[in-house]
């Protein structure tokens, strides 16, 4: 099988759906069993890892300057910006935590495509909750470190195949009053530790890559960036003319097709 033009479709599904509230999991997880693709490479840890690098090269070219300058104003905790930087450093922990924690118990257990069904359409169902709720238009700098922490434990929840991680900490940021725009750039500033610290712990995976497998794993990586990047700037140009209501809606009908398929099967 040439895995070329698997890696690069599964790549830009990668890159899409990480920031999207759709859930990246639970279509990188059924998409290869709806189009057959069974090559262990394409199912591999090692795979998802690479894909992951590719969406946090997206973050690091969206948000790289924005880093640097949080990094620096995590010395001044005083300050409103530095009160906005030790509340990303709190935010993180709730998801380094659950990863470590409940990983192998969740991909043990709650990896099948029926779980995943109920999780991505629960996720919908709270996202359009939040969604209806009128916006106090806050921003990010205005939360405090409960509030941040609030949406840690959400993006912690996300462990959950199908929950979403953006959509679960966009659904956090809503209810505390964020703009929609908000929500999500407060979302992607988020996920990058997280997405690094993943990749980091499980860069061990790449030891198990055979040397033919290189140039789908590059590519992998490389339209994942690209489309990561696209998909931020996206939603950041769309989300303050447009609701959430449409990624609900895809959602829920995507939540109901794989239902109906396992149920087929």
């Amino acid at each position: 099988m040439d895995l070329l033009l698997p890696a690069i479709l599964l790549g830009a599904v990668q890159g899409l759906t990480e920031f999207l509230p759709v859930s990246s999991t639970a279509h990188l997880d059924i998409i290869p069993q709806l189009a057959g693709w069974r090559d262990p490479l394409l199912n591999s840890q090692a795979f998802d890892v690479a894909l992951h690098l590719g969406t946090l090269a997206a973050l690091l070219w969206v948000y790289g300057g924005t880093w640097i300058a949080i990094l620096g104003d995590l010395r001044r905790p005083r300050t409103p910006a530095g009160r906005f930087g030790w509340g990303l450093v709190a935010a993180t922990l709730p998801a380094l935590a659950a990863g470590a924690l409940l990983e192998h118990a969740v991909d043990r257990n709650l990896r099948g495509p029926l779980s995943v069904a109920v999780w991505m359409a629960l996720g919908a169902v709270a996202l359009d909750a939040a969604n209806a709720r009128p916006s106090r238009g806050r921003t990010g700098r205005s939360l405090s470190l409960r509030e941040a922490m609030i949406i840690g434990c959400a993006q912690a929840v996300a462990i959950l195949p199908g929950f979403s991680r953006s959509g679960a900490t966009i659904t956090a940021g809503l209810w505390l009053g964020l703009s929609r725009a908000e929500a999500a750039r407060y979302s992607f500033l988020l996920s990058a530790p997280v997405i690094a610290a993943a990749c980091v712990w499980e860069s061990r995976h790449f030891t198990s890559l055979a040397p033919g497998e290189a140039g789908p794993v590059l590519a992998g990586i490389a339209v994942s960036g690209v489309t990561g990047a696209i998909a931020i700037r996206w939603l950041l140009g769309a989300i303050s003319r447009m609701s959430f209501r449409p990624f609900v809606v895809y959602r829920l009908i995507l939540a109901a097709c794989i239902a109906l398929w396992c149920l087929a099967r």
